[in-house]
């Protein structure tokens, strides 16, 4: 079907500019940070689920395969693999929890630690390149406003299993019948 005369070079009346939408331009700082700290952890020798592995270890805190993986946004089957090559690099170990004899806790070495260091260097920079022409007062404000929008929304579905079961269950309708 042929357009009206000028209906290509015409907004449509509740055209609006993709870049006035808060969803559209999350996704694309998501784009340009993911590709930023993809090549960080690759120039040091990391995945990224490594790497995402790696900064939620370096709180400080032994996690256990389960907490790593809710924290890391993977299955618990993926954080153990990721897990697996983290240990078999020398990056993290595993040690018994205190009172839970089946629980392994995960934890950066001294080696994790030194390639965090390096990381966390190249971090800052893309954060200071980021917060460069913001004002301090807008600086401030910056990350307690991304987090407060992570926490409303669940994380991403993360803890809110009703979000995640209708997730699931409009994705497969969107797939149809196998």
């Amino acid at each position: 079907m042929e357009p009206a005369p000028n209906q290509a070079n015409e907004a449509h009346p509740g055209a609006r500019p993709a870049t006035s939408d808060l969803t559209y331009v999350i996704f694309r700082l998501h784009r340009a940070l993911s590709r930023a700290v993809e090549s960080i952890a690759l120039r040091n020798r990391l995945t990224m689920p490594e790497m995402v592995t790696c900064l939620v270890l370096a709180e400080g805190r032994p996690l256990s395969n389960a907490q790593l993986a809710r924290r890391t946004f993977v299955t618990s089957q993926a954080c153990h693999e990721v897990v697996g090559s983290l240990l078999s690099r020398g990056l993290v170990d595993r040690e018994n929890h205190q009172t839970n004899k089946r629980i392994r806790l995960v934890f950066l070495t001294e080696l994790g630690w030194s390639v965090m260091q390096a990381c966390r260097a190249e971090l800052d920079d893309i954060e200071q390149r980021i917060l460069a022409n913001h004002s301090p007062t807008e600086r401030q404000a910056l990350l307690p406003s991304l987090l407060l929008a992570a926490e409303t929304l669940a994380g991403g579905y993360f803890g809110d299993e009703a979000a995640e079961s209708e997730a699931l269950e409009l994705r497969g309708r969107l797939k149809g019948p196998a």
